[in-house]
């Protein structure tokens, strides 16, 4: 085809990229081509994953552990936000890390015990 007028892409070339929105994946018609439906499956398994809500105090547990660039190596931290900054702190030695893309890793809230305080009145 020209550069006026572009090859459209179908799922049945073979997408790799699974980051796709949902208001795209909403305008799909039906399919029963099985490349297009693992595609789709995938694309939907992102975003749950990038939908996750954490909170500051949360602890989580890496499905794999991660080295650092000081050669730390961890895989369960605390969740510490500042508005939309997460940083994550190792339970034990109290340093402080970035992951990329932490919400498209697996992971999961490892439950903890959480004191209230009390106020008397």
């Amino acid at each position: 085809m020209s550069s006026t007028n572009p090859t459209r892409l179908t799922e049945s070339m073979g997408p790799c990229e699974d980051g796709c929105p949902q208001h795209i994946l909403g305008l799909l018609t039906p399919t029963d081509k099985e490349h297009a439906l693992d595609w789709r499956r995938r694309c939907a398994e992102n975003l749950k994953r990038r939908s996750r809500k954490i909170a500051d105090g949360d602890r989580i547990r890496l499905e794999q552990p991660v080295t650092f660039s000081d050669g730390h190596v961890g895989q369960e931290f605390i969740v510490e936000k500042q508005g939309r900054r997460v940083t994550l702190r190792d339970p034990e030695t109290r340093g402080r890390y970035r992951i990329s893309r932490l919400m498209e890793r697996q992971w999961r809230l490892v439950p903890t015990t959480k004191i209230h305080k009390t106020i008397f009145t």
